[in-house]
Formats: C-alpha cells, sequence, structure tokens
C-alpha cells in the first residue's frame, strides 16, 4: 500500500479532500454484554447492486471497529437525519456508554437503529480489505429500510450541514424586500377584492427561478385562518407563465429545460400555452381531478426550506399531473369550471411585469360568464396598483 512517489503530506491531503462533501452514518451493532456501541463514519458509500454491497472504511486504531467486529458478524448502517447533529456529536465523542442519551430501537437482526434517522441497512461482514491505515469493509445488505423522508446530515470542511436543492438558492434578501414593499402599495386593493368576492386575493412576485407569496388577503369562508404568505412555487412548466423573459426572472429557454431531457413533448404543449397567455395578458389554472387538499400539500411541500430532491421531484409529479388544467384555450360563457385560480401581471409604465395579483379559493363550478366577471374585476385592481407604482 506504501506510495513511493508522492509528496502529499496529511494536512495538505486532508485540506483538499474536506472540499469534497460526505454522508454522515453510524455503524451499530451489539457488544458480548448485549449493549449497543457505535461508531461514526463519513467513508459510507454503496458499492454494488447485483449482489447489494455496501462499504465503509474505519481505521485500524479504531477500538469501538474491533469491538464490533469482535462481536458479532453483523453490523447495522444508520443514515443520519441533518438535524441529529448532536447525536452524532455525541457517538463520536470519547467516553463509555454513549447510547444512555440516545434513543434506539431493534433492527431485524437485533442491531441499533438509532429513533429518527433517514435509513438504515443491516448487512453482514463480506469481506474486510487492507487500506492503508484504514480498513475497507464490505457488507453484504440482509435487510434496510426508510425511516424519515428528511433530508441527510453531511459533513463539509470539517463542519456539519445539510444539503439544499439548486432551486433553493434564493434571490438577494434585498430583492425579496424590495418586492414585499412594491405589495403594500397593493394590500388595500386586495383587502377589497377579496372582502367584496370573498376569495383569496394575493400579490405574487418572482424570486429568482421561483415564484413567491408577498402579501395575501384571504375572505373565503373555506380558507380563512390559512395563510400563503411566504409560500413559494418554481417556475417550471406550467408554472409562472406571467413571469417568463421578464428582467431578473428566467428565460423562457431556461423555463422550458427545467422539464427536462424527457420533456420534448411537454416543451411543446408549455410554449402553445405561454403564447396564449402573452396574448390574453392574464392566466388561468382548473382544478381538475386533483383535490385542492393535493396541491395545497405540494406546494407546502415545496416551500418547506429543508426539502429533499425526492420531495421535489413529488411536487413536479404532482404540477405534471394538471398540466393541461392550465391556460385551457377557451372559457366558453355557458360552461361550468373549477377555478384553481386566476392571475393578472402588474406592469410598470415600460411594460416590465413587477407583480402578479391572484385570485383563488373561487366558488365552485362557476360559469365561464362569471368567471369573465372575476378577472374584470382583478384587472381593474390591477390597473389600480399600476397607477400607484
Amino acid at each position: 500500500m506504501e506510495n513511493r512517489n508522492s509528496h502529499v503530506d496529511s494536512e495538505s491531503f486532508r485540506a483538499v479532500l474536506g472540499n469534497y462533501p460526505t454522508g454522515v452514518a453510524v455503524v451499530t451493532g451489539l457488544d458480548p454484554a448485549g449493549e449497543p456501541i457505535g461508531m461514526v463514519v463519513g467513508t459510507f458509500t454503496s458499492v454494488s447492486l447485483e449482489p447489494p454491497l455496501v462499504a465503509f472504511l474505519p481505521m485500524k486504531s479504531s477500538r469501538t471497529f474491533n469491538q464490533l467486529r469482535a462481536a458479532s458478524d453483523r453490523f447495522c448502517i444508520n443514515i443520519l437525519g441533518a438535524d441529529q447533529e448532536a447525536i452524532c456529536r455525541t457517538l463520536a465523542s470519547y467516553g463509555e456508554n454513549k447510547f444512555a442519551s440516545v434513543p434506539w430501537h431493534a433492527s431485524p437482526e437485533g442491531n441499533p437503529i438509532i429513533d429518527g434517522v433517514v435509513a438504515w441497512i443491516d448487512c453482514e461482514y463480506a469481506n474486510v480489505v487492507d487500506g492503508g491505515d484504514h480498513y475497507i469493509v464490505l457488507g453484504a445488505v440482509k435487510t434496510m429500510g426508510l425511516e424519515r423522508d428528511i433530508s441527510p446530515l453531511l459533513f463539509f470542511q470539517r463542519g456539519y450541514g445539510r444539503f439544499s436543492t439548486s432551486s433553493l438558492v434564493l434571490a438577494s434578501e434585498r430583492e425579496v424586500l424590495q418586492h414585499v414593499r412594491l405589495a403594500e402599495l397593493a394590500r388595500e386593493e386586495i383587502e377589497a377584492v377579496a372582502r367584496e368576492l370573498q376569495v383569496g386575493c394575493s400579490v405574487v412576485a418572482a424570486a429568482g427561478s421561483d415564484s413567491i407569496y408577498v402579501a395575501v388577503a384571504d375572505h373565503s369562508p373555506e380558507q380563512r385562518g390559512k395563510n400563503r404568505l411566504g409560500v413559494r412555487a418554481p417556475m417550471v412548466p406550467p408554472l409562472g407563465t406571467l413571469f417568463i423573459d421578464e428582467p431578473n426572472t428566467i428565460s423562457e429557454e431556461a423555463w422550458l429545460a427545467r422539464l427536462g431531457k424527457n420533456g420534448a413533448e411537454a416543451a411543446v404543449r408549455a410554449q402553445k400555452q405561454l403564447e396564449r397567455v402573452r396574448q390574453r395578458g392574464w392566466s388561468i389554472a382548473l382544478l381538475g381531478d386533483m383535490s385542492a387538499h393535493e396541491l395545497e400539500e405540494a406546494v407546502e411541500l415545496y416551500s418547506c426550506p429543508h426539502r429533499t430532491p425526492e420531495q421535489e421531484r413529488r411536487f413536479l409529479d404532482t404540477v405534471s399531473k394538471m398540466f393541461d388544467q392550465h391556460e385551457p384555450v377557451h372559457i366558453e360563457k355557458t360552461k361550468n369550471y373549477d377555478v384553481l385560480h386566476l392571475s393578472v401581471p402588474v406592469q410598470r409604465s415600460t411594460g416590465e411585469t413587477v407583480l402578479v395579483l391572484r385570485l383563488s379559493e373561487l366558488p365552485k363550478s362557476l360559469q365561464g360568464v362569471e368567471v369573465d366577471r372575476y378577472l374584470e374585476r382583478l384587472q381593474a385592481a390591477a390597473a389600480q396598483v399600476e397607477s400607484l407604482l
């Protein structure tokens, strides 16, 4: 294992490799007396699908690993959640009986599963290979399970943190604050509209590649007490059409690209929807077969500041199911509609869209002629706000 050509000292090696984030796991087992023991590792990785193999790399000098190996032919990998840093530090510290303050329950193989972990993997030793000052421990997976759908704990540059998806990179606080101040100009108007129509009326602003509710007035009997303030949604087709290609927001090309490599067919539909919105000057989304509660849960999930990529995928899957409910070609006067929301732009004299006014919680089964009436009232409100800009 000796590398005679290397001139890299251990500190430089640690400093450079510390720029690569690793997940944090705890390898657990029972000692000969049946008491839980465990060691924190930042080297856990998957190795093979067929057969299912995982690995971790303990130091050869690790007393805990030597105890684990001597006590049993099996062990359990615990993947820690981002909110379990305190548990990680407890188990990484020196001392005896470290599990005294760490709640756990037994895995199917009898190994400790720390309460609240993201996932656990029961293994048996498949091989232990020499790896310099570490061992490379291969584990044959026996059984496994998910415990919580949350972000994992990460180790990066000698500190702990959590994962955030790229779409969580927000516009600057100053920019968001400017939107909030602009929204205050619309406060009286949205309150008047919401009270008059007995619906929800909100001000929506662009925040990077997301839209965000920056002011809310709700006089809907069904939704009173709930507050969308601060709730955000991604500008991904079919969402966000009124902001596309506006200054400091997402471009049409980038908007369509968010559909991914398999979104060619959807991209054609999205472009047609976007063109309809631009021609009309307003946007409409229908409820379709999905319940308002399902949609609300999906939006709340996306708005969570610590959502996982899987949670984001679930939200986008929900959005894709209602794709065809956005921007219908015609609103017929005598046909009934369940409207999810109506939106109109608030523009500067230059034509730049700076805010969007949105109606929600509209009555069910509205005739097309009634949809027109709600739209006209919202457009009048937007014109009043524009006069104040």
